[in-house]
């Protein structure tokens, strides 16, 4: 990809970050993500070799969020993205905004949400989730 197909991709598929919550640590939006459409959350990381002078091509939000995880950027360094496995961070909710099977939102996501799924849909979740008793209502497949 060349840098301006980087920095469209990255504007497209950076939504949110790590950030404390109520649970502890999360994952939080950084812009409002719209129901219905894919956060990426599952997403193996990507080296980026988009240059400190083509940043000014990120929206601002992206711009701040990878200047602060790999600030040797200005200085010419490469980076990665994503730079953890977001769907490891994701909360428990009993009301969930976000679908892992599906990696989409259920809901719309406001700016500074916490993006937060249902354990229940992971197969195998009465066991490494006992504390959850109460089965889970049958998510529908989007294809």
């Amino acid at each position: 990809m060349n840098h301006d197909q980087q920095a469209a991709w990255l504007n497209s598929v950076i939504r949110f970050k790590l950030a404390p919550t109520k649970h502890g640590v999360g994952v939080v939006a950084i812009r409002d993500i719209p129901k219905g459409d894919k956060l990426y959350a599952d997403t193996f990381p990507q080296l980026y070799t988009l240059t400190y002078a083509s940043f000014n091509k990120l929206f601002p939000e992206v711009r701040e969020l990878l200047l602060e995880r790999w600030p040797n950027v200005v200085k010419g360094s490469g980076f990665a993205w994503p730079d953890t496995m977001f769907q490891g961070y994701m909360n428990h909710s009993d009301t969930p905004n976000y679908d892992a099977v599906n990696d989409i939102a259920l809901v719309d996501i406001k700016v500074g949400d916490e993006i937060v799924e249902d354990y229940r849909q992971i197969p195998g979740w009465e066991q490494a989730y006992p504390w959850l008793s109460t089965p889970p209502k049958k998510q529908k497949r989007v294809v």
